[in-house]
């Protein structure tokens, strides 16, 4: 008997969500900004992020706790007041859209300059975007069900190339093991935790997933599992190029697939990988326009969040479109900015936490 749940997702579907929210970063230009960071030694520093990551999600899991029914936005206003909890969710929600602005041109870019390109970058964006908004105007719970059915695909996928780039790997270029020296990877490893900060966003859907533990158990295993595949891959391009050809190179994924081959009857295998890669894309972005959605609809105190889709997807368009060298913004702007936010990503649950040991709200 198939038991009903009214408008709630499940473990599978939460876990796949973020998943696809996080580790689908080892395709995108995350593991250049690692690499000029921690070098050879740079795989290390997701595992380490994982890990502080977890001490803010520790607080997280006592306030939903406590609260039950309500997500992070409910809990903000509930504890820092309509005025101070504006602010708070504005940041979070402008947070969202840097990251959707920068993804959607970095994935644009990387269709423009390795697959299509005679195609103008503008369409690409507007075909990443359109389908993206498609895929976020079905809810939550399509958006968990397309994650799951598309999860084990896309595992499969990174395990094959994996098994296929096996034999150009030269694990001496790990060597030393502690690279730019371990208190520099502990620093990084500390100070750029945004990279897995998904699982303290994430909570604004915490009142549509079944149950508390459900949700728990699915952040947990999506994050470890993230973090497992960006440090492979993160080993796996390293020993590929060595970490000094490896900082020179934009996009290291896109270009391992054009590295492998099965045999000599199928040389050129980067259009099978970018199939599968396309349709992860589209599923990830379409989490995060709705993630955004949610966060704007809270702040216009709009009831039907999606109302706001057509307004973000024009906005995004408008300013991906700006960085003229987006290269050089990723590597220079958006350092600077990703530094920024993990100090207000960590703190955001310590803090609320303690507002809510202040106000006796633990004593009830």
């Amino acid at each position: 008997m198939i038991k009903k749940y009214d408008n709630k997702i499940g473990f599978r579907e939460f876990f796949a969500i973020v998943f696809f929210a996080i580790g689908m970063k080892l395709t995108d230009t995350t593991p250049i900004l690692l690499v000029k960071l921690g070098l050879n030694a740079s795989w290390m520093i997701p595992i380490i992020s994982g890990m502080i990551i977890l001490v803010s999600f520790l607080f997280l899991l006592s306030l939903l706790k406590r609260y039950k029914n309500k997500s992070l936005i409910d809990i903000i206003y509930h504890l820092t007041g309509k005025f101070f909890g504006f602010f708070m969710i504005l940041l979070l929600f402008l947070m969202v859209l840097e990251y959707l602005v920068v993804s959607t041109r970095d994935y644009a870019d990387i269709l423009n300059t390795l697959f299509y390109l005679r195609t103008p970058l503008k369409y690409l964006l507007i075909m990443l975007i359109v389908a993206a908004i498609y895929i976020a105007y079905k809810g939550l719970n399509i958006i968990g069900s397309l994650c799951w059915f598309t999860y084990p695909l896309i595992q499969l996928v990174f395990v094959f190339l994996i098994l296929l780039s096996w034999e150009q790997l030269d694990f001496n270029y790990l060597f030393p093991l502690g690279g730019s020296g371990m208190r520099t990877i502990l620093k990084e490893g500390v100070v750029h935790s945004s990279i897995v900060s998904e699982i303290i966003l994430l909570s604004i859907f915490f009142p549509k997933v079944r149950s508390y533990k459900e949700y728990r158990n699915a952040n947990l295993a999506g994050l470890g599992i993230s973090v497992i595949f960006i440090s492979i891959f993160m080993i796996c391009f390293i020993c590929t190029y060595g970490y000094l050809a490896l900082s020179s190179i934009t996009y290291p994924y896109q270009q391992i697939t054009r590295l492998v081959s099965l045999g000599r009857f199928a040389k050129n295998m980067e259009a099978f990988f970018l199939g599968f890669w396309t349709i992860g894309v589209s599923v990830r972005f379409g989490a995060y326009f709705y993630a955004a959605a949610t966060l704007g609809g809270s702040l216009l105190k709009i009831k039907n969040p999606k109302t706001l889709l057509p307004y973000l997807a024009i906005v995004v368009y408008i300013l991906a479109r700006l960085p003229e060298n987006f290269t050089e913004y990723v590597f220079s702007v958006r350092k600077v900015w990703v530094t920024i936010l993990w100090g207000y990503l960590l703190s955001l649950s310590p803090f609320l936490w303690t507002v809510a040991k202040l106000k006796g709200e633990y004593k009830t």
